[in-house]
């Protein structure tokens, strides 16, 4: 019985491992038309709702952390955003979040690093994020 109950633990285990670091999938971006970037109060509040989620209305710690949200510069094609947040004691942590399915996935760096580039893929400044809190480019 102990050996049985056992086998039904570690398969759980297994099964959440596996399904902890699906596969996220991003749709294709659509290039921005304009020669402009439009971010607006719709925008602001995404970006807001990514930051609480992560820093669950700490204000030292958002004050003291860099934060880089990325998404496309199409604001008709926003629906992934990714964002990274640096904190002051050298530690970072990776967030997507989707918009049509108002869901939250932590990454680790690896997720990040492959899912950034399909993110930014039509923007024409693939380093510069959309948004981003302590952060200066220079």
């Amino acid at each position: 019985m102990k050996l049985s109950l056992s086998a039904i633990v570690m398969s759980c285990l297994c099964c959440f491992v596996l399904t902890s670091h699906a596969e996220v999938n991003v749709k294709k971006c659509q290039p921005n038309q304009n020669d402009y970037i439009i971010f607006d109060e719709y925008d602001s509040n995404i970006a807001e709702k990514i930051i609480e989620y992560k820093l669950h209305n700490q204000p030292e710690k958002r004050e003291n952390s860099i934060i880089k949200i990325f998404a496309n510069e199409n604001n008709d094609d926003r629906n992934d955003w990714i964002a990274s947040f640096l904190f002051d004691d050298q530690s970072e942590q990776f967030l997507l979040y989707q918009v049509d399915q108002d869901r939250f996935v932590d990454l680790d760096q690896k997720q990040f690093d492959s899912l950034l580039p399909k993110i930014v893929e039509c923007n024409q400044n693939k380093q510069l994020p959309i948004y981003s809190e302590n952060f200066d480019e220079d």
